[in-house]
């Protein structure tokens, strides 16, 4: 299976969070994408930027720095499937991944 296919894979990642506006504005910087449960860690959550876009970049975020999540679109996919488009605030200062694939090319000389 490749990696663009087991990204796909992975259910929907199902959050809900409510907190005032003055909470997270100022606090947190916004990213938006199709989020995806982590495959092995409940405490992380992975947002898919582009998910429509081959290479796939893939951040990775704690769910405690999560500050605000928005539902922005739905989108249905050529198979019918339902894709839910979000923007998550992220805390300020925080660590996340960014996961980019590439091609393993020989160094040239």
């Amino acid at each position: 299976m490749s990696a663009t296919q087991y990204i796909q894979s992975l259910p929907a990642h199902d959050i809900v969070r409510y907190v005032s506006g003055e909470s997270y504005h100022g606090k947190s910087t916004p990213f938006e994408g199709a989020p995806r449960k982590h495959p092995y860690d409940s405490q992380r959550i992975l947002l898919i930027p582009s998910p429509f876009e081959n290479p796939h970049v893939i951040y990775e975020f704690l769910m405690a720095d999560v500050l605000h999540a928005e539902e922005l679109q739905s989108v249905v996919t050529e198979k019918g499937d339902n894709l839910q488009i979000i923007r998550l605030w992220i805390r300020n200062e925080s660590v996340g991944l960014k996961m980019e694939p590439f091609r393993v090319e020989p160094k040239r000389r």
